[in-house]
């Protein structure tokens, strides 16, 4: 690595042009996806989807909003007040870049020429801020930040560089913004544009060695090495690429994955993703094969390891080692930006060695996640999927929130028909079913798709060839589906094929063939990983089935409430979870009984306490209140269960309602919401739970909410068996407590309540909590905080103890 690191570092200087080796020569792959422009979505359930979204991105969101932070910082006159949310935060600037890849990518699945005027607008906006900085910098961030970095003054944590929130992160959204602006638009002006930021970035980097290079890489920086290697190929300049494989090689996370090795559990999920899309753009171009090697490694360790039903994985955006699976169902699992990039990178496995695992994989995300969270009407994306008992989605305001999730969901819809076909020079690969219709210009093909799958077992293709042509029609025989039926110009055809494959119809083909598909359902149980098969989610086909919960008649419903902040909306509703009740998972199945009204839409019957319920896919929910996964036990098993489960979820209910605030150190958004602040600062995972410390003699705080009006008091939780650290615990900067941690309780979490004296809360309605080392002491570590009554503090924490 340091050889690779000295060889870029030479090539900067001399600006003498890098002789590629031998070896690194792009890889030839078997499939290859149709450019989005040649795929357009029909009538259907993704179609519709697509349409609010364009609605959104066309004619809600106002641009220069989104340029303020860009303008402001090359000193240009304002042209509109920046967003709230996100965007008023140290983070601004991701969803420009995000705004930038969706309209680019609606303008090439559309055409639409509103999309091509936005795109112009903004690249010219960014231009003309890149001009007044002068030197090739584009970004709303204070560009001290990378002035410093260039003199070696460099602080890096796992979502901070110098003390700014992620900047990285914000460059990878821009310049890929960039990147695709370039490819589905052809605007030249936005290849000019990234280049030069990327030669400013190379210019900071360029006398800094590789520890410091890796020490920048701690902190979340997206997929950097992904438009860089994209960059090399746009410019034909090979420096980018070099520069993606060295100083953009996060070692630490990387160099296991290349030997074989899942190191995951602990890690920020969607931190990581975007590194694994690089070094798959590195080995796409290179052919080297131990970046082939990591990418295996991981997807096999997400997908077959770590992956919820509903396609998606982690809990608080985090990976957990997957024998904790039944401890993780909460408000918070399966972030949308995981499966997004997840999905992303499937499509690029997928071209080097087609295989139907890969896209079954496909349609259960981009079905029951991506799909599932989005609203109806537009600027309405979720965060997270909650698994709680009795859960509700959590959708954005259309101008308020500006998450990462907002930003990734802007681009979604317009990806929709992204990896619907592949093909190579005599085959064409039907993955998804998605209503479509395809232009092959090259062979002089069309083919319609109809359909309105998932809400249908029933596909039409429809042929229109400019001559006759002979080609092998790939036809994906999902996982979930025993025998597709087909027909060609009406006539049944025999296929040969087994669930998760591919059939091949070979023929000549022209204008008018008709091929018909029908991929019957059925009903089918997917037990919780690591569950024991106690607890499951029911499937009809590819759909995901939630079971609806009857709301109270009256009570606030916070499904009906749009978000600014994704941390403070519930997910949850109280109420008595429901439970399935049944000999065994035949017995429960039959028991399903189709409603009538809509297609995969059942009502049980006297399988689930304490009411029967209807279910429906989980991508037709919107603001109903709904069950995914459920208990599952036999009628003697649950007389055994039900005391034992109902007092758990009555004491961390009334954690939970007595607790005005907490923050879970070492997550990364609970941190930023409780403007989280450090020195030597350090944070990690043990016994599947994250902790942050501060070494020799640093600190750490939060701020947390109070009540003036009632005595309060602080909960922090500890490990039993952490020794030798003294430290203070301080409250709006005067000491509330020294605490010791001695060892003496080894084997179990501790809760310590503090009270807070009266007049550190006394009309305030927020104090900063700060752990500060004594002496050379540690601080910490802490592995939870949360503010609550104090009355409720005494009564409840004996009930949370070692938790």
């Amino acid at each position: 690595m340091f050889l690779s690191f000295l060889r870029f570092a030479l090539l900067l200087c001399s600006g003498f042009p890098l002789v590629i080796r031998a070896a690194d020569a792009p890889i030839s792959p078997q499939a290859q996806p149709f450019p989005l422009a040649d795929v357009r979505l029909l009538d259907g359930p993704f179609k519709s989807a697509q349409d609010v979204n364009a609605r959104y991105l066309l004619e809600v969101v106002n641009v220069d909003r989104l340029l303020a932070g860009f303008r402001a910082q090359a000193k240009l006159p304002a042209k509109a007040e920046r967003y709230g949310g996100w965007e008023a935060r140290g983070i601004n600037g991701h969803s420009l870049g995000h705004y930038l890849s969706a309209v680019s990518a609606l303008y090439a699945a559309t055409g639409d020429p509103k999309a091509l005027k936005k795109i112009e607008y903004v690249v010219a906006e960014l231009a003309a801020c890149q001009q007044a900085n002068g030197d090739g910098y584009v970004l709303p961030v204070n560009k001290q930040i990378y002035e410093d970095i260039r003199r070696g003054q460099i602080q890096a944590s796992g979502f901070s560089l110098n003390r700014e929130w992620v900047p990285n992160y914000n460059l990878h959204k821009v310049l890929a913004g960039l990147r695709d602006a370039y490819r589905y638009a052809g605007n030249k002006q936005a290849l000019a544009v990234e280049r030069g930021m990327a030669d400013y970035l190379a210019g900071v980097y360029k006398d800094l060695t590789p520890a410091q290079a890796q020490e920048i890489l701690r902190a979340e920086y997206g997929g950097l090495n992904e438009v860089f290697a994209d960059l090399s190929v746009d410019t034909g300049d090979p420096r980018y690429l070099e520069l993606s494989r060295t100083i953009f090689h996060h070692d630490a996370i990387l160099d296991p994955l290349e030997q074989g090795q899942d190191r995951l559990n602990g890690q920020h999920g969607n931190t990581q993703i975007p590194k694994i899309i690089g070094i798959a753009r590195d080995y796409e171009l290179t052919g080297e094969a131990k970046y082939r090697t990591g990418v295996q490694t991981f997807w096999d360790s997400v997908v077959n390891l770590r992956t919820f039903a509903n396609g998606g994985h982690g809990e608080h955006e985090h990976f957990f080692p997957p024998a904790q699976f039944p401890q993780k169902l909460g408000k918070q699992d399966t972030e949308t930006c995981n499966t997004y990039n997840m999905i992303k990178l499937t499509g690029q496995m997928f071209s080097w060695d087609p295989n139907a695992a890969e896209m079954d994989y496909v349609e259960r995300g981009i079905i029951n996640h991506l799909l599932s969270n989005i609203g109806r009407q537009p600027g309405e994306f979720g965060y997270f999927v909650s698994f709680d008992p009795i859960a509700t989605k959590v959708f954005s305001k259309p101008e308020g929130g500006w998450w990462c999730c907002v930003g990734t969901g802007m681009e979604n819809p317009a990806r929709y028909g992204e990896q619907v076909y592949f093909h190579d020079a005599t085959s064409l690969w039907v993955n998804l079913f998605i209503a479509s219709e395809l232009s092959w210009k090259e062979r002089g093909i069309q083919l319609r798709q109809e359909t309105a799958f998932p809400d249908s077992d029933t596909v039409r293709f429809t042929f229109k060839a400019a001559a006759p042509t002979k080609l092998a029609l790939r036809i994906r025989h999902p996982f979930w589906c025993t025998r597709p039926e087909v027909k060609i110009n009406g006539a049944p055809v025999a296929v040969k094929s087994e669930p998760s494959s591919y059939f091949t119809i070979d023929r000549v083909w022209k204008t008018g063939d008709v091929v018909t598909l029908r991929l019957p359902m059925t009903l089918r149980v997917e037990a919780l990983p690591h569950s024991d098969g106690k607890v499951v989610s029911v499937l009809y086909g590819p759909n995901l089935l939630a079971g609806i919960v009857p709301a109270k008649p009256g009570a606030p419903d916070p499904a009906k409430e749009r978000w600014d902040d994704h941390l403070k909306a519930p997910g949850q509703v109280p109420g008595t979870p429901p439970v399935f009740i049944a000999e065994n998972y035949e017995a429960l199945l039959r028991r399903f009984q189709p409603t009538g009204r809509a297609f995969a839409e059942f009502r049980s019957v006297g399988v689930v306490l304490p009411q029967d319920l209807t279910f429906v896919p989980l991508h037709r929910v919107y603001e109903e209140h709904y069950a995914v996964y459920l208990p599952f036990a036999t009628p003697t098993e649950w007389k055994q269960r039900e005391e034992e489960i109902r007092a758990a979820e009555a004491a961390k209910a009334r954690l939970d309602a007595a607790t005005l605030d907490a923050v879970q150190p070492g997550f990364q958004q609970s941190e930023v919401e409780h403007n989280f602040q450090s020195e030597n600062s350090e944070t990690g995972s043990f016994r599947d739970r994250k902790w942050r410390d501060a070494r020799t003699g640093g600190w750490f705080s939060y701020d947390l909410a109070v009540d003036p009006n009632k005595p309060m008091a602080l909960i922090v939780t500890y490990f039993g068996g952490d020794r030798g650290r003294t430290f203070d615990v301080l409250v709006d900067g005067k000491k509330v407590a020294t605490q010791k941690l001695d060892g003496r309780q080894n084997g179990k979490f501790l809760n310590v309540v503090y009270a807070l004296p009266a007049d550190s809360t006394r009309r305030k309605t927020k104090v900063t909590v700060r752990l500060q080392g004594v002496g050379n002491s540690l601080a910490g570590g802490a592995y939870d905080l949360r503010v609550l009554q104090a009355d409720a503090a005494k009564a409840l924490v004996p009930a949370t103890e070692n938790p």
